[in-house]
């Protein structure tokens, strides 16, 4: 996966949790959440383009952290839809940026063991 790609997809990610909770706001709505909407929208991409498993997991676990952990810090200060709209696009620019880093060293792994100079049955060159 490339840089860029995971840049568009978390400016996709910021783009509806700000209008999601905007909405939501203008609505009077606190118990409603755009956050499952960008987990499948992910979930929609992983499996249309990127089906590394280790690099979901990966980032799975640290959206799930990221967004608790921030929702716990930010509420206080901020208020339920503020808070609540930086640590969704926090936590899916996190969970970007892992999956990512994780996709990408898995990948450099598998193009470094097919190549033929790490191939035993490669003639000397």
């Amino acid at each position: 996966m490339s840089w860029s790609e995971a840049a568009l997809l978390s400016a996709a990610c910021w783009t509806v949790s700000g209008l999601g909770y905007a909405v939501l706001a203008a609505l009077d709505e606190p118990q409603l959440s755009p956050a499952p909407l960008i987990a499948v929208g992910l979930a929609q991409w992983f499996f249309a383009y990127h089906r590394c498993w280790p690099a979901a997991a990966a980032a799975g676990l640290t959206a799930f952290v990221v967004l608790f952990a921030l929702v716990d810090i930010l509420r206080p200060g901020l208020g339920r839809y503020v808070a609540d709209a930086l640590a969704t696009g926090v936590a899916s620019t996190a969970a970007l940026t892992v999956f990512t880093l994780v996709d990408r060293a898995g990948g450099r792994r598998h193009d470094t063991a097919g190549s033929p100079e790490n191939s035993r049955t490669a003639p000397p060159t």
